[in-house]
């Protein structure tokens, strides 16, 4: 019989194209991810994978078993949401996470909320970036994540995770009050000579702002990096750079600091991420609700605040 548990490390390892960034998601060393491969190979009865230079990549059988493993998790979620509905009220442990900005604009209003109309449901709350929250939401070690994505980046579709959108909210580029250019009209490639405060490397919040440069003819000069959008305003208004800014950041006035919208329009979108199945959970439907219900209040704001 095949081990699930085992079949979910080599999703893993599909997913992340190797045996040790397989590990690291895990939790575990790259030996033992090696071992259980082996093991589910026996089980298996047929090569799953096999070295493609320093890489690992999987065979035709190891294909065809990773579609077999993501229908496996999503009904094995389902039947766990299935038998949390049986129970009388809401109620469980449930593991939650978000990007910063949402944490402190749709998650905390959202958890005080779920503290008064559901007291059985124990949450734990922690705030991760999406390079982080999703592969822990993947191996079950996050139940509800909220992440993000650019529009001007490719969308990233995972057959393991169900995503509601919840907000979408416009860019803008944030400068220095007593910059040249501040309090008029500006457009990307006018600051094509200045610092850019940006993301930490292999973000998207860095991927963001070379992305844009490039559409606008120039490569940025990005040697100050920071994922506080607090920490970024704050060196803008020092002048140490420029930087891009969504509007969740925005939770409060600086007169240090002009901001103007991205002459494109650019948006980040923000949504409501679970594993693919668990969507019948009480508690996790309950979350979701309320979610929902921060966004649009948001939502809201942000429409008052553009007219």
């Amino acid at each position: 019989m095949l081990n699930v548990q085992r079949m979910r490390i080599l999703r893993e390892v599909a997913t992340r194209g190797g045996v040790a960034a397989a590990a690291e998601v895990l939790w575990v060393t790259p030996s033992a991810v090696s071992q259980q491969l082996a093991a589910l190979e026996r089980e298996a009865g047929v090569k799953l994978v096999e070295r493609d230079g320093r890489r690992l990549r999987l065979t035709q059988a190891g294909q065809r078993l990773v579609e077999h493993t993501e229908r496996v998790l999503a009904e094995i979620e389902s039947a766990e949401a299935d038998l949390a509905s049986a129970a009388t009220g809401i109620s469980g442990d449930l593991r939650i996470s978000a990007f910063p900005t949402a944490a402190r604009s749709l998650l905390v209003p959202a958890l005080v909320r779920l503290r008064g109309r559901h007291p059985l449901l124990r949450l734990s709350v922690t705030d991760l970036e999406p390079e982080e929250s999703m592969p822990a939401l993947k191996a079950g070690r996050l139940d509800v994540v909220l992440t993000y994505e650019w529009d001007v980046l490719p969308s990233i579709e995972d057959p393991g995770v169900e995503r509601e959108e919840l907000l979408v909210e416009p860019l803008f580029l944030a400068m220095p009050r007593s910059h040249p250019l501040a309090g008029r009209p500006v457009r990307v490639r006018d600051l094509a000579g200045e610092a850019w405060i940006v993301g930490r490397d292999q973000t998207s919040l860095l991927e963001l702002v070379v992305r844009i440069a490039a559409a606008a003819g120039f490569e940025p000069r990005t040697d100050f990096h920071a994922m506080d959008i607090d920490v970024i305003l704050s060196a803008v208004a020092a002048g140490l750079g420029v930087a891009l800014v969504p509007a969740l950041g925005l939770f409060a006035e600086r007169k240090d600091v002009d901001l103007q919208p991205l002459e494109d329009g650019h948006v980040r979108r923000t949504y409501g991420a679970i594993r693919h199945g668990s969507g019948g959970n009480p508690g996790i439907a309950a979350v979701l609700s309320e979610l929902r219900a921060s966004s649009e209040a948001i939502a809201c704001g942000l429409e008052r605040a553009s007219r």
